[in-house]
């Protein structure tokens, strides 16, 4: 199982999820962002780089991680963002 960087997400996560950091007002860049496809199900993990914040999405069929993930952000899991 190797980790895979968001670069290589399908287009449509990817989009997702810039237009979430411009809705908060954040860089993509200021995130790691990889997932990995377990035996399971796929998890992607999310670490912003100056807070050291980390957390871990269940990323089965379908785009609901970037909707908690936006939860995460809002709700200051990350630090604080510009909303």
């Amino acid at each position: 199982m190797a980790n895979r960087p968001f670069s290589e997400f399908p287009a449509h996560e990817r989009q997702d999820v810039e237009a979430v950091f411009r809705q908060v007002g954040l860089a993509s860049q200021e995130f790691e962002i990889s997932d990995v496809n377990g035996t399971s199900a796929r998890q992607v993990t999310v670490r912003r780089q100056r807070t050291g914040a980390e957390s871990v999405y269940d990323a089965s069929p379908g785009n609901a991680w970037v909707e908690e993930f936006e939860s995460d952000l809002e709700c200051g899991l990350f630090g604080q963002v510009s909303v």
